[in-house]
This record gives C-alpha cells, sequence and structure tokens, in this order.
C-alpha cells in the first residue's frame, strides 16, 4: 500500500545522501539499503533514482520560487538584504547537490536544465528588484551602465559559491559557509553606498567576525 511517510522518508534520506556522498555516487539500492527497505519498496514509491531526483527538484523549485517572489517591496536597507541573502544561501545549502558539479547534473537529467535556468531567471528578478528598492529608498546610487554588471556578479556568486568551496576544500560550518558568502555579496554593493552605507558594513564586518566566531572559523580574505 502507498505511505506517504515511507514517500517523505525516502526523499530525505536521498537528499541527505546526495548531499554528503554526492548524486552521482548513489543508487537507488544505495538509497533502499540505507533506509532498510527493500529496492523493491523504493520501487513503488519511485520509478528509480531519476524519479527521486525530479521529486526533490520540485521541492526545491518551489521553495526557491517563495524567497525568490517574497522579496518584493520588503527589502528597506543594507540590514535587509544581509537577512533576505542569508535565506536565500541557505536553502540552496539544502539541496546543494543540485550544484555540485552543476554541468555534469544537467547532462544527467536535461529534463532539469530548463528548470534550473528558469529559477536563474527569477534570481535575477528578485535581484534587479532589491536593488531597485534599495536605490528608490537612497541606500544605493549605482550608474545605469553597470547596473547589469553588478547583478550579474551577485547572481554568479549567488549560484557558484559551493563550487568555489569544494575547490578550496578548507572546511567551514555551514553557517560561516553562508555567513562568509553573504558577507562577499554585500562587498558588491558597498562602492554604491553613502557614507551611512560605509558606516553599516562596518557593523556587518564586525558582524561577520562575530557570527565566525560563534561557529569556531576564522574569517578569510576571499
Amino acid at each position: 500500500m502507498y505511505d506517504m511517510k515511507t514517500k517523505t522518508r525516502i526523499l530525505k534520506t536521498s537528499r541527505a545522501l546526495f548531499n554528503e556522498a554526492g548524486e552521482a555516487e548513489q543508487t537507488a539500492v544505495d538509497i533502499a539499503n540505507e533506509l532498510e527497505i527493500s529496492p523493491g519498496n523504493l520501487y513503488y514509491h519511485f520509478k528509480g533514482k531519476d524519479a527521486i531526483i525530479e521529486a526533490l527538484f520540485d521541492e526545491f523549485e518551489e521553495e526557491m520560487r517563495l524567497i525568490l517572489t517574497g522579496s518584493q517591496g520588503n527589502i528597506a536597507s543594507l540590514e535587509d538584504v544581509w537577512v533576505y541573502i542569508y535565506i536565500l544561501l541557505e536553502e540552496i545549502y539544502d539541496f546543494r547537490f543540485f550544484y555540485y558539479n552543476l554541468g555534469a547534473l544537467l547532462d544527467r537529467y536535461p529534463g532539469l536544465a530548463r528548470r534550473f535556468r528558469a529559477i536563474i531567471e527569477d534570481k535575477k528578478a528578485a535581484i534587479t528588484g532589491l536593488i531597485d528598492t534599495l536605490e528608490t529608498g537612497g541606500a544605493l546610487d549605482i550608474p545605469e551602465n553597470l547596473k547589469e554588471a553588478l547583478i550579474l556578479q551577485i547572481v554568479s556568486t549567488a549560484t557558484f559559491w559551493l563550487s568555489l568551496y569544494q575547490i578550496e576544500d578548507r572546511p567551514l560550518e555551514p553557517a560561516s559557509l553562508i555567513h562568509r558568502t553573504v558577507y562577499h555579496i554585500l562587498t558588491l554593493l558597498v562602492p554604491y553606498t553613502d557614507e551611512a552605507g560605509f558606516a553599516n558594513f562596518e557593523k556587518f564586518t564586525d558582524y561577520y567576525h562575530e557570527a565566525l566566531a560563534e561557529t569556531g572559523a576564522r574569517a578569510h580574505p576571499s
């Protein structure tokens, strides 16, 4: 009999395995063994690993859309930007296996490529709206000819930060890693703030070091 609890367990366990060991390294049998259920029971709920990947992407896509559309008109300060970007990156981290070796993953699951591109476009729209709101409120002043490049820089950082972390091979607690990336994104905005913005950024720098200290990490210049 179909069991929603078993389906939920399959998705939760699969995501954990994919995040920790890599999606390409896991098979449906591996997932069944981790759950201590038969491969047939798993197949009853999902017709193989491809179906699990698609279901996980459904979850990820829904959460990302909520975050990306929920920012509209709600960002009034650089402090709000910190919180918003942190929430965005935290969601990405929860489904980080999608971002590890992204090109190879999309080659294996070409049906996800279009949907992933749509998420990137939603990121661009959300960051554009965020910057427009901050400009309207006077928190930022960005020359029009630089705005598109700045938005692309922010979207690129918010998309490929985990790849950089993989290459660095320098262990960080998740919260430290996310705080570090938020801090780096905010540095992109600093040249376009006024004196009050620069003063706020000094506070962000202090907060960044405090956040890392809480997890036993150490600030890194890059």
